[in-house]
């Protein structure tokens, strides 16, 4: 008997959501999004408040790259559920950086500059509840070193003139955020911190330190793998 079916025996038995949820993790590893999908509509409508089944589930609509979809359910948990969930806060200013990064169109800069904002809002207000949230620390840390707040990561001036305070702005926040970086990277286990640690590094010319967190980069990938 395969495990799914073991699974699926446990849900005949008794509607357990966490069977559900984890049957749905196994689908989705699976590559049957189709089957995940509909058993976590099962779990969210035999516990449509439970904001575990909710972030779940918000998981996985990020996953499956529905963003528009993940988007209206996170707010929706937030309007509706409960304003100060950190996990919806934080997943809201992941959700809100991405759209307005991928916004290239020099059109709507302001809507990109206010997409920027609310990112940095909703990961401030997820710190505001819990200081010690490394993925909100993160995700702020983020938008200061892409500088979206100001060129927004560069989409106002793919070449800024050497010396010009533009590029002293851009030095200070890529300094800002190594610090974040530095703080958060004992306690968040991702090896995307150096990551970002390195784009921070490489903003300041700092080429040497740029390629040493490249290189921590992989050492973290030969230990976990």
């Amino acid at each position: 008997m395969t495990v799914s079916r073991r699974f699926a025996n446990i849900l005949c038995s008794a509607d357990l959501r966490t069977a559900k949820i984890r049957l749905a993790d196994l689908s989705a590893t699976l590559n049957n999004g189709n089957e995940a999908h509909e058993l976590l509509k099962q779990a969210l409508a035999s516990q449509p408040n439970n904001l575990n089944v909710r972030a779940y589930y918000t998981r996985f609509l990020i996953q499956s790259n529905l963003h528009k979809h993940a988007k209206d359910f996170v707010f929706a948990t937030l309007r509706d559920h409960d304003k100060h969930d950190v996990y919806s806060l934080c997943a809201s200013g992941w959700i809100m950086y991405q759209q307005a990064r991928e916004n290239r169109d020099i059109k709507q800069i302001e809507e990109r500059k206010r997409g920027f904002q609310r990112s940095a809002e909703f990961y401030e207000k997820a710190l505001q509840l819990d200081p010690l949230c490394a993925v909100a620390a993160q995700g702020l840390a983020i938008v200061i070193a892409e500088d979206a707040l100001g060129t927004m990561g560069g989409a106002l001036s793919q070449t800024p003139v050497p010396g010009s305070d533009e590029v002293l702005k851009r030095y200070n926040n890529a300094r800002d955020a190594l610090e974040v970086f530095s703080k958060i990277k004992e306690s968040l286990n991702d090896g995307s911190v150096y990551v970002n640690m390195g784009h921070c590094y490489f903003a300041r010319e700092e080429y040497d330190r740029a390629i040493e967190s490249v290189s921590t980069l992989r050492f973290y990938r030969r230990t976990i793998s």
